[in-house]
């Protein structure tokens, strides 16, 4: 590991050591756990300890809002922010009414009570050589809250009240540093299903190589991945099961291009094919601006239109004399919400920005991905197809869909995939309204 990168891969452990599962809802007896696994040529092994249960379902959700108001306010010297429920949950998808309060309650304690130690190395000459890390997220909660108990068991945060938590240093500084911009805010508000939404950040997390670029494939064993999900003691097929309801979101929001299983049983290997190709000349200009490999990367996927004129703005400001805390986390934000920024005057003539002028490498070819089996292209046309209609299709559709030709299926798998309109083609085939 170089040491160039060794902070940055540290803040990665959080994404790729399974601490947060994806799993919707948890049994509430896994206070603490020890799992060791292998993704690419990395070595993980974790041991977690969780006061109130392990994170999961919304509670990733509810971090990364903490993160936003954090960085939002400023970055504050003593790593606190203060707000209200209210003004938080308003950040998630959680809405604010009904239990919302309550749920808010429950998630703010995981987060503070979870903490965990990573070690994270590559086999060499039979040795393992590495780094280990003890990290938790936060140091203290203040919140006013009503019950029932004297406990607060059950409790629900006062909306409008005073909210405060504190986050550790170490997590704090890497919120100031931008590292956690790497997350599309836009993806992840397209993606509802909070298992899918977890499957996007571990997968982001784990395509990060040591020189800071993304990975265009990522191949994972089934046995390990299940770890490094956090779906420790789930059968194969229950993991796959998962999986692929969270697949089908990601396929739909053109963040993954395919995936691909071969084999079986716990040795099944799975290959994920991401959407998107990256400008070098623009990462170039976000590496100028102190922006971190990965960072720079992941926008330019996915917003290569906005980065000259981010890039323009910026530098603007500083020469009016703006001088930002952070110049690479200010400009992530310039990228992510170009609406904070849009009051900069048009420059004056001749002014650009200028790009480098190098000759764009010729990207390596890749290899194919194996192709769907039958059963799997119509799994995903279903999955997809249910999301697209928000309800569950039509049962006489969905036994039709069983009983076409391979040629047809290729067609319906090619519509999901966004070639043409899915519930059109659906209902051309099956003569049904799906």
């Amino acid at each position: 590991m170089h040491q160039a990168n060794e902070a940055l891969i540290n803040e990665l452990t959080l994404a790729r050591s399974g601490v947060f599962s994806i799993l919707n809802r948890e049994g509430g007896d896994d206070l603490s756990w020890e799992t060791t696994f292998r993704i690419g040529d990395r070595d993980f092994f974790v041991q977690g300890m969780a006061a109130r249960g392990r994170p999961h379902g919304v509670d990733p959700d509810v971090l990364l809002a903490l993160q936003t108001l954090f960085f939002d306010t400023g970055c504050p010297d003593d790593d606190t922010v203060e707000c209200t429920a209210y003004a938080l949950l308003k950040l998630t998808p959680m809405g604010t009414r009904g239990n919302a309060y309550s749920r808010l309650r429950d998630s703010l304690l995981r987060l503070e009570g979870v903490s965990w130690l990573t070690r994270v190395s590559r086999q060499s000459g039979g040795r393992f050589r590495g780094t280990t890390e003890t990290t938790r997220l936060i140091d203290r909660i203040s919140v006013r809250d009503t019950s029932l108990s004297s406990s607060g068991e059950d409790g629900a945060i006062e909306s409008g009240a005073p909210l405060r938590v504190t986050f550790s240093r170490h997590f704090a500084q890497s919120i100031r540093e931008g590292f956690y911009q790497i997350l599309d805010a836009e993806l992840l508000g397209d993606l509802k299903q909070p298992t899918a939404r977890s499957l996007y950040r571990i997968l982001h997390a784990h395509r990060v190589g040591d020189d800071g670029s993304l990975a265009r494939e990522l191949p994972v064993i089934m046995a390990a991945w299940r770890e490094a999900t956090g779906l420790s003691g789930q059968r194969p097929n229950n993991v796959r099961r998962t999986l692929d309801g969270a697949h089908a979101h990601l396929i739909a929001a053109k963040y993954l291009r395919g995936v691909a299983y071969e084999g079986s049983g716990e040795a099944t290997r799975i290959t994920y094919a991401f959407e998107g190709e990256v400008d070098p000349e623009l990462v170039q200009l976000l590496l100028d601006m102190k922006v971190t490999r990965p960072v720079a990367e992941s926008l330019v996927t996915e917003h290569a239109e906005r980065i000259q004129e981010a890039v323009r703005t910026v530098r603007m400001r500083m020469a009016e004399g703006f001088k930002p805390r952070s110049l690479g986390a200010t400009m992530v934000d310039a990228v992510r919400n170009p609406e904070k920024y849009a009051s900069v005057p048009t420059p004056p003539p001749g002014y650009r920005v200028a790009r480098h002028q190098t000759a764009k490498p010729v990207p390596e070819p890749q290899q194919p991905l194996l192709p769907l089996t039958q059963e799997e292209s119509l799994s995903m046309v279903r999955s997809i197809l249910k999301i697209k209609l928000g309800r569950v299709p039509d049962n006489e559709v969905l036994k039709k869909l069983g009983g076409l030709s391979p040629e047809v299926v290729d067609r319906l798998a090619a519509a999901a995939r966004g070639q043409e309109d899915l519930i059109a083609a659906v209902e051309a085939v099956t003569g049904k309204v799906p």
